[in-house]
């Protein structure tokens, strides 16, 4: 108890300083009406802002005009995709950069995986982690900070390029008329909704079991039970299928049986562990590794992680990559300065400043130390365009539908890469070999409460 003594008298001196502190007076209000000077400008831009968003105003036709479509280099477009209402970028955009060797191998001119396929196994992955972690943390109370992160979202759509080779290792791929969207699979907040009640009874009653055999019925049961929620909402994934295609020059292809492992591994053939995550997170010590606890689409596998770099060394692997014409998967915090409607990610596209008379700026570390800007959203860049050497602007494909930007595709300028952009994936044969020591490094633990643990992509 004496040592308990001083932290209690800390912690009352601190609640008492916060209850002594000044509130608004009267005399500070009315300095603070004064100070807002109703002018005509005042009343223009307030007529404007009671009736549309803000944005829209602040729209700046400058930056709007100083960007074009064209780039020095360009690889070849594929039809967009589109996650529609759930949380899937980082699964329909990892697919997307595995299209082109299909197309290759095949000789076609377009395919597109099934996302509902990898969606079904990755829901299911999910709720088998949460079983084992509540199990793994049943003697600590409702209120301890990881069982909290738990129980507030037991099953989301996020994910991360580490959890999709999993996922394809142990499950393979399935072309998406084997196995296509349903409502469920493109609207994912309802089949959440009902994984999150079901996944929280269990976790109630885990915590109650009486003894080991108990607590292994009591996951069974769990897991038939959510087997069958995915199975009405996405169907059921094959086991085997048989399928053809058309070829380019038209010529109809042979039915051929395949599990999906046997089709990943006959059409995709890509060694997946070959490809490395780099982040770069001004708050993190660079050249060094770290990893995400209960970050990780498979139980048995690693959790997520990644060695943490200065932006300048993801910018030149991207350039390098791009001009093997290779597409490089990258994540960013996308709803920044992002005009979705053009397409345009460009540093200054939103002018808040004239709009409001203030200014609003922040650096990229300051971004991170005030949560203001973690990567939440994962795309491909499939072109560039350089000036004198240097990058000049980005081609992006996203997967929100054709309606956005140019047909699907974004133009982002070196400008806003410099501030939000914060992951990309590359293959080790780009990757320097100071770079890929660090991999064989044993991860700093980062808490599942971390805000890079958003790196799993929610938008």
């Amino acid at each position: 108890m004496k040592y308990l003594l001083p932290f209690l008298l800390i912690a009352c001196a601190a609640a008492l300083a916060l209850c002594q502190m000044p509130g608004i007076s009267p005399a500070q209000l009315a300095s603070l009406r004064a100070s807002c000077a109703i002018d005509a400008n005042f009343r223009a831009v307030q007529n404007a802002l009671a009736q549309t968003d803000g944005r829209k105003i602040a729209t700046s036709l400058t930056v709007s005009n100083s960007v074009d479509g064209y780039f020095s280099h360009r690889l070849k477009d594929q039809k967009i995709t589109d996650q529609k209402a759930s949380g899937r970028c980082w699964m329909f955009s990892a697919l997307n950069t595995l299209r082109p060797v299909a197309e290759q191998t095949l000789d076609i001119p377009d395919i597109e995986f099934s996302q509902n396929y990898l969606f079904f196994y990755d829901k299911l992955e999910k709720a088998n982690l949460f079983l084992d972690a509540v199990i793994a943390l049943r003697d600590r109370p409702y209120t301890d900070r990881t069982m909290e992160f738990l129980l507030r979202q037991p099953v989301q759509d996020g994910g991360n390029w580490l959890g999709f080779i999993e996922l394809v290792k142990k499950y393979g791929v399935v072309p998406k008329d084997v196995m296509p969207e349903t409502y469920s699979s493109s609207n994912s907040g309802t089949i959440n909704l009902v994984l999150a009640l079901k996944l929280r009874q269990y976790a109630v009653r885990l915590r109650a079991a009486a003894d080991t055999a108990a607590m292994a019925a009591l996951k069974t049961a769990a897991l038939r039970d959510v087997y069958r929620i995915l199975a009405l909402n996405f169907g059921i994934p094959p086991v085997t299928f048989t399928w053809r295609y058309e070829g380019t020059d038209k010529t109809l292809s042979a039915a051929r049986t395949y599990t999906p492992q046997e089709f990943y591994r006959d059409v995709v053939h890509q060694a997946l562990d070959d490809y490395c995550a780099l982040y770069s997170i001004p708050t993190l010590l660079f050249g060094k590794r770290y990893a995400i606890e209960l970050d990780k689409a498979v139980a048995d596998r690693p959790d997520m992680n990644f060695v943490n770099c200065p932006l300048d060394t993801l910018k030149a692997l991207a350039m390098r990559v791009l001009l093997d014409d290779h597409p490089v998967w990258f994540g960013c915090d996308v709803g920044q300065e992002s005009v979705s409607e053009t397409g345009l990610m460009a540093p200054g596209v939103y002018d808040f400043a004239s709009l409001y008379g203030t200014d609003f700026q922040l650096s990229r570390t300051e971004l991170f130390e005030t949560y203001s800007s973690i990567p939440d959203h994962n795309m491909v860049f499939t072109g560039i365009d350089i000036a004198d050497g240097k990058p000049r602007k980005w081609l992006v494909e996203n997967s929100w539908s054709e309606k956005p930007g140019k047909k699907g595709y974004f133009t982002m300028t070196d400008g806003w890469f410099d501030r939000y952009v914060q992951v990309i994936v590359v293959h080790r044969k780009y990757v320097s070999r100071d770079i890929l020591a660090l991999f064989a490094t044993t991860p700093e633990k980062l808490p599942p409460w971390d805000p890079m643990f958003r790196a799993l992509g929610m938008e």
